[in-house]
């Protein structure tokens, strides 16, 4: 098993799209965040957006790393699917034909992989907060602690989406379908959901998310990850416990069914 895990991560750190997803990760990251902290209350719609340099915007500035849970999913989903494609995937089954293996192998590496694409958020996040301070809109003091509020649990989400994204992977096969579907869940299908039947919603990837990525937040912090709005998430661990479950359970049936089939 070690010499798997070793393997993946060789695979991981050598192919180009994990460097071009972690340089999108921090593009993403500066433009939300720069983007939130460069806009005046007064300009906006919603008329309780906290006054600048306060705590409550800092959280919400900060939650801007949110968008790394994204890069966290596509990068466990090209980890398995990324081999079907470029038809790497009958060597690796041929060196190890217990197939369970290599994907267990898999969502243990995916686990490290979105642990970086949080780091990575993280960094520049922390970057943008500084020059928050450097400019004088906001105490380092306050920019620190909020920014401990926030980062922790959108790392804990990145890294068992990691996992779930190879999870899904493994089921679905196909790499577009895979990004595709992950994507349109989180970002469309869950919302609708979350409308329709809220109490359905809290048990879904997206809403399990959430509650992890405002593990350590205060209810500024909750407010600002979209707690709010009808959906009452569940607690933290158990919105880890979810997202396992969820990788885990998509790794094993696609171990079971579709990886089972003929890969040539």
């Amino acid at each position: 098993m070690i010499r798997l895990v070793r393997a993946e991560v060789f695979k991981l750190r050598t192919v180009w799209s994990t460097w071009l997803m972690l340089g999108i990760t921090a593009l993403l990251v500066i433009f939300v965040t720069g983007l939130t902290a460069s806009v005046s209350p007064d300009r906006r719609a919603v008329t309780s957006f906290p006054a600048r340099g306060s705590a409550a915007w800092l959280d919400i500035v900060f939650s801007g790393m949110t968008v790394a849970v994204y890069l966290a999913i596509v990068l466990g989903a090209v980890m398995i699917t990324g081999e079907h494609r470029h038809k790497t995937i009958t060597p690796t089954f041929l060196a190890e034909p217990r197939r369970g293996r290599t994907v267990a192998a898999k969502l243990v590496v995916a686990l490290g992989g979105g642990l970086v694409v949080a780091v990575v958020a993280g960094f520049v996040a922390l970057g943008v907060g500084l020059v928050l301070v450097g400019v004088g809109v906001a105490p380092l003091g306050a920019v620190l602690t909020e920014y401990r509020h926030v980062w922790p649990g959108v790392a804990a989400a990145c890294v068992l989406y990691g996992a779930y994204g190879v999870g899904l992977g493994a089921l679905l096969k196909n790499q577009v379908v895979t990004i595709v579907v992950a994507l349109v869940a989180i970002a469309i299908v869950e919302p609708i959901i979350g409308l329709v039947a809220p109490a359905a919603a809290r048990w879904l990837p997206g809403s399990a998310a959430q509650a992890l990525e405002s593990l350590a937040a205060n209810a500024r912090s909750h407010a600002a990850f979209g707690g709010s709005g009808g959906v009452h998430l569940v607690v933290w661990w158990v919105g880890a416990l979810l997202l396992v479950g969820y990788g885990v359970v998509l790794a094993a049936l696609g171990s079971l069914t579709t990886l089972r089939a003929d890969v040539t």
